[in-house]
């Protein structure tokens, strides 16, 4: 009969790679998160369909990224409010990737009913225009983190040919 035995230095390093591994894992995934938020604003709304019941409109978002390296969002959702009413909400459905130190335009569409704020129209005051918000979040990294994001600004009715309409 014979025994075996296992060496001692075996073991104290064959446990040693997975535990260095394993504390080396978060340092590793730091660089998958950004370190300063990407700043997003509202370049337009177009609508798409109108109808009585539901309105389907497209949000065009400017997403900047001041990071270092590429922003790369895998989903995301936005929320348009007016006048603090939820008035749409959308997905974003496909992958958006934003260089280092750039800028992408995303387009999200979003679908709503905008007869809870028509009533109210009449009383807005054409300077201080309609107020909005768009609240969302974009969804990045391994680890499926949000990043969470606001614009507000007002929109301002009836829309002039040589105006913009959404001021922030």
């Amino acid at each position: 009969m014979r025994i075996v035995t296992r060496s001692a230095g075996f073991s104290q390093s064959f446990w040693r790679w997975p535990l260095l591994m394993m504390a080396a894992l978060p340092l590793t995934a730091c660089s998958a998160f950004p370190a300063h938020s990407p700043q997003v604003q509202l370049e337009s709304i177009h609508p798409q369909s109108v109808g009585f019941v539901s309105q389907t409109f497209t949000l065009d978002l400017k997403i900047s990224n001041p990071n270092s390296s590429a922003l790369r969002a895998k989903a995301g959702e936005a929320r348009l409010l007016v006048q603090n009413r939820q008035v749409a909400y959308g997905l974003l459905d496909k992958p958006v990737q934003v260089p280092a130190y750039g800028s992408s335009v995303v387009s999200i569409p979003v679908t709503g009913n905008l007869l809870s704020v028509l009533g109210e129209l009449g009383s807005v005051d054409s300077q201080k225009g309609l107020p909005y918000a768009v609240k969302g979040y974009l969804v990045t990294g391994p680890f499926d983190s949000r990043i969470p994001f606001t614009v507000t600004g007002s929109l301002h009715l009836p829309l002039a040919s040589s105006s913009s309409a959404i001021a922030p």
